[in-house]
């Protein structure tokens, strides 16, 4: 960005000036900075430090102001993440000094801090993210009571003042951005008498992600090292500082809401929020956007030829204008994450309907507590056949192979399943994008026409039919109240949609009522006849559209809304909560009936349980593109495959002791596709054996016993092929490399010994084989 404050940035000059005033000899590097001048400073002696001139014509109160904050901050509670400031030889913060020109600077220094600015990590798991949170709410709650009325200041950037754009809203010329902009405005103008009457503080205020260090290598646990950057201090309500946070994290983030739970939960961590300031959240980082978009869209008219400005203002109008968040929700993930009751009187609700249980009428007439459950979970079905397509008759024919003998019978609450196979499930173009599949009612399969009847007074808020394939059929959901007036909702899907016409939104419905009747499969979605039964403490931002699905990483908090209705059919919750397999005793059974020497890949093991050609899928149906396995060499649980070893077993599994027509078929088939020389087959029943018999062959037919591999080769796990793994052998606990074995170098050329950019790199790499030939044959190997 064009800018008037030009400074000197004469490395030379400036290490003689940290070298006489604060006694350090140190080379500088020049970092990046807007309008001051910031230096490295690298010396033997010490750990490095960062050295800091400030731009002609700072304000001396605006460079003490920071360096007092972080004194402040180290004061109160010695945060690792604030920097600590130096002193001079003469024991001041900060000098005084000219620079080459003859112009007065301030000049102060402070400790580095390791690591790389968050800006340039790509990857921000939701547990970095909670963890800034968190170290953004220490310095926070440590900023409460420093006290500094220079900082009580006229600023552009003090959410509290940025109403300011109203008046420079017309330099957006596309209307569309105008309106986004402007509707921002009137919502948070909405929210600014509640601003005000918060509690002020000063705050960091600027706390972007290139002010955010993280520490940890690439192949390390990210950690937070530092925050930094205070010069753009200010007094308002501390619940801007996790808002501004919250503008930065999401506009890269693949799931902006995931991302800013973890952000908002962690600041509430460690300076707790009220349920006030958790709901204003949202439309403050909206209007910390729009203050970001028009102040860079004035700079552009003033500064047409400076590219840096449209490119800055990109990913902030690509999240505004794109994102799909719904507000309503957000408050109640953010409310949740932070303890609050995320719907008024979420816990008596709660209670008053496991108070009732037992008294509600049967829903569908008759008692529920002897039918039986059947599970279309990951772990005990194979439906569908393809967990990327559910078939027509697959759909219409669920539980009936299980329940022949059963007329009813229940699907399970919180049960994860492959059979939501529609895109709408998806939360990506690929196959191995996250999904829904854990469902979140309770299923009540049953003849079609069979009588639904109202469990508890209510009142019919939405009566549709959706005629999709798989979706409801017909749809209706009721409004309940409790003793103390408190509301909640019951959805009823897959109905006969042809509703008796005194139905309609409005309708009172009594306790007992018979209103609707399950649809048959021509009606219902396309799904054997059932009723699927959900409620709901709260519609805020489900409106008509109540997921009936959830993604698993996402259950906690759709569990919350959508609680177990087992109470309502006069139920406990535990006869029809689906409980997975649990990964962490399969993991302590594992340890302790296999040998330790049998890993397992991942810090966290993934459980998998079921398999389509290119795919697996965990125990809660999340689908996995795999790209490593080295098993299944045509892909998992392939149809063809599949139906021919099924229909082999049926017949026949021997060994080739006996005559069999597919053996010598099957060898002439694969010499068939080998060069005449091949003359017979080796039938072996994996790679460990298969270099184990090429080893004895070799052997036998040389008389010799060298061997020339890799020098991080992997042969298997018989004796003889780890006698060739130098990825075994040369580890720590390994037996060394044998006598008889040379190893040479893979020929890697972008790490390895010869570069790309040689042109005689192959012939170099491939020398050193010719060497290894006459270590051995010196060797009488």
């Amino acid at each position: 960005m064009a800018t008037s404050n030009k400074i000197d940035d004469s490395t030379q000059y400036w290490a003689a000036v940290l070298s006489k005033n604060w006694g350090v000899k140190a080379k500088l590097t020049r970092l990046d900075g807007e309008y001051d001048l910031n230096f490295l400073a690298i010396h033997a002696s010490k750990k490095p430090l960062i050295f800091k001139v400030m731009r002609e014509n700072c304000p001396e109160w605006l460079v003490k102001s920071q360096i007092s904050a972080m004194q402040h901050i180290e004061q109160i509670a010695n945060l690792p993440t604030t920097p600590t400031v130096f002193l001079s030889l003469n024991g001041q913060s900060c000098i005084e000094v000219a620079d080459k020109t003859g112009n007065l600077r301030y000049v102060w220094t402070l400790e580095y801090i390791p690591g790389k600015c968050l800006a340039k990590l790509r990857s921000k798991p939701p547990s970095l993210i909670k963890e800034i949170g968190e170290a953004l709410g220490a310095t926070t709650k440590a900023l409460s009571n420093y006290k500094n009325k220079k900082l009580d200041r006229n600023f552009k950037w003090n959410l509290l003042q940025s109403g300011w754009i109203d008046d420079h809203l017309t330099c957006i010329k596309n209307k569309k951005r105008y309106e986004l902009i402007k509707n921002i405005s009137v919502n948070f103008n909405r929210r600014l008498p509640e601003l005000k009457s918060l509690n002020r503080q000063v705050i960091q205020n600027d706390p972007n992600d290139y002010n955010i260090i993280i520490a940890g290598d690439y192949d390390e646990q990210k950690t937070v090292s530092g925050i930094i950057d205070f010069g753009d201090m200010c007094v308002a309500p501390r619940v801007c500082e996790v808002a501004i946070a919250g503008a930065y994290i999401v506009l890269d983030a693949p799931s902006p809401e995931k991302s800013l739970v973890a952000l908002v939960s962690g600041f509430n961590q460690t300076c707790p929020l009220t349920k006030l300031e958790i709901d204003m959240i949202w439309d403050l980082l909206l209007m910390r956007l729009a203050v970001s978009v028009v102040n860079s869209t004035m700079l552009a008219l003033e500064f047409p030829n400076d590219p840096y400005v449209t490119v800055s203002q990109k990913p902030a109008w690509d999240f505004l204008e794109n994102h799909k968040i719904n507000a309503e929700l957000l408050i109640c993930r953010l409310r949740k994450a932070c303890g609050q009751e995320f719907v008024p009187n979420e816990r008596r609700i709660r209670s008053w309907i496991y108070k009732n249980c037992g008294n509600f009428a049967q829903v569908i007439g008759k008692p529920l507590a002897s039918v039986p459950l059947v599970s279309l979970a990951v772990e005990n079905s194979s439906i569908p056949k393809n967990p990327f397509k559910l078939s027509k008759h697959e759909a219409k024919e669920i539980g009936s192979a299980e329940t022949c003998e059963n007329e009813i019978f229940l699907g399970y609450y919180n049960e994860p399943r492959l059979i939501y196979t529609a895109q709408e499930f998806s939360f990506g173009p690929y196959k191995a994008s996250n999904r829904r599949t854990v469902h979140l009612g309770v299923d009540i399969f049953a003849p079609a026409a069979t009588p639904v009847f109202a469990p508890l007074d209510g009142e019919i808020l939405a009566i549709e039919n959706r005629e999709n394939a798989l979706d409801y059929g017909g749809m209706i959901i009721l409004k309940h109240k409790t003793d103390c007036n408190d509301v909640f909702y019951s959805l009823y899907g897959h109905l006969d949609p042809n509703f008796p016409k005194q139905y309609k939104v409005g309708t009172k419905i009594k306790k007992g009522e018979q209103f609707c009747v399950l649809g048959d499969i021509g009606v219902n979605g396309g799904w054997a006849p059932h009723l699927h039964f959900q409620v709901a403490l709260t519609i805020n931002g489900l409106e008509n559209d109540w997921p009936g699905v959830a993604d698993p990483d996402d259950l906690g908090f759709f569990n919350a809304i959508c609680p177990n209705p087992a109470a309502i059919l006069n139920l406990t919750d535990e006869h029809v909560e689906f409980r997975p397999i649990q990964k962490a005793e399969i993991y302590a059974k594992r340890k302790e009936k296999f040998a330790g020497n049998l890993r397992l890949s991942y810090d966290d093991p993934i459980l998998f349980l079921r398999g389509w050609k290119t795919h697996l899928f965990d125990e809660w149906g999340r689908p996995y593109l795999d790209a490593y396995n080295n098993v299944p060499h045509v892909g998992h649980s392939h149809p063809r495959i599949q139906n021919i070893a099924s229909e082999q077993l049926r017949r026949l599994n021997s060994n080739t002791r006996y005559l069999h027509p597919n053996q010598s078929d099957l060898a002439e088939t694969i010499l068939s596709k080998l060069p005449e020389s091949f003359k017979v087959c080796f039938f072996v029943n994996s790679g460990s054996e298969a270099n184990e018999l090429a080893l004895r062959l070799a052997r036998e037919h040389t008389k010799a016993k060298g061997m020339i591999t890799t020098d991080h080769g992997y042969f298997g796990n018989t004796t003889g092929a780890i006698d060739l793994s130098a990825y075994k052998f040369n580890k720590p606990n390994g037996v060394g490399q044998p006598n008889w074995l040379e190893l040479v170098e893979i020929p890697d050329d972008y790490r390895g010994t010869y570069k790309r950019d040689d042109p005689n790199c192959g012939v170099k790499f491939a020398n050193q084989i010719n060497q290894a030939i006459k270590v051995l044959k010196s060797k009488n190997q």
